[in-house]
């Protein structure tokens, strides 16, 4: 008698805890639309596997798997950054343009050279798309490939920087400089993402005046964020 009272007792709270999982699920639906590219290959360089979300507020992150070359480490790699308004509103207008990705882009063409599979997401509550490719003939999709990649490119940079900073300061002009041409060559995005790194090697009268002048002129060819933003395109 006294188990079936305890039962009858403990019921509505069995009840609530079995409802929980659908609750979790409703609460992370996506409240607002983001695009996800994510990158797999074992013979990637610098990363072997990344993802960067990126938000319609600009909030965005990066997961990645760096490629070990003998002076970092293969751990995890995680940041969370703001992506400027231009490029938010590119990567929103594009894959808006490509219908947010329900499609195949993938070129159908034979004996392509392999440079890891790529994967371009977009989630709203409205809609949902993906595609899946090594490489693409529209040039749209390579667009944002680029645009991506260039953003991974840079914060392998803030990584390597921390490092060198922190354990070899002698060796971070030829770093510096590496950074400098693949900034002249338009080879990275969103270089506000290392900008703090960067200060800090302008600012430190410890290291030499060539890392500091790399540095310096680093910052200032950095492109603005537009005042004026626009709110990416969202059906």
């Amino acid at each position: 008698m006294r188990r079936w009272f305890l039962l009858l007792l403990f019921a509505p709270a069995l009840s609530l805890l079995a409802q929980q999982p659908a609750a979790v699920l409703a609460a992370a639906a996506p409240d607002q639309p983001s695009v996800r590219f994510s990158f797999d290959w074992s013979q990637g360089f610098p990363w072997q596997t990344y993802s960067i979300t990126v938000q319609s507020d600009g909030k965005s992150s990066f997961n990645g798997t760096p490629h070990a070359d003998g002076t970092n480490d293969a751990d995890p790699y995680q940041q969370d950054f703001t992506m400027s308004a231009a490029n938010r509103q590119k990567i929103f207008e594009l894959a808006q343009k490509l219908n947010y990705f329900q499609g195949n882009f993938a070129s159908p063409m034979k004996h392509i050279a392999q440079t890891g599979q790529k994967t371009l997401q977009y989630q709203s509550p409205q809609a949902q798309g993906s595609t899946t490719y090594n490489w693409s003939q529209n040039p749209d999709v390579e667009e944002l490939t680029r645009l991506f990649g260039a953003v991974s490119v840079t914060i392998d940079f803030g990584r390597k920087l921390a490092f060198q900073y922190r354990y070899d300061k002698l060796g971070m002009d030829k770093l510096l400089k590496e950074l400098e041409d693949q900034q002249a060559s338009h080879s990275v995005e969103e270089l506000s993402i290392i900008a703090p790194m960067l200060r800090k090697i302008a600012n430190d009268p410890n290291l030499m005046n060539i890392s500091r002048q790399s540095a310096q002129r680093l910052l200032r060819g950095m492109n603005q964020p537009s005042a004026s933003a626009q709110n990416p395109a969202a059906p």
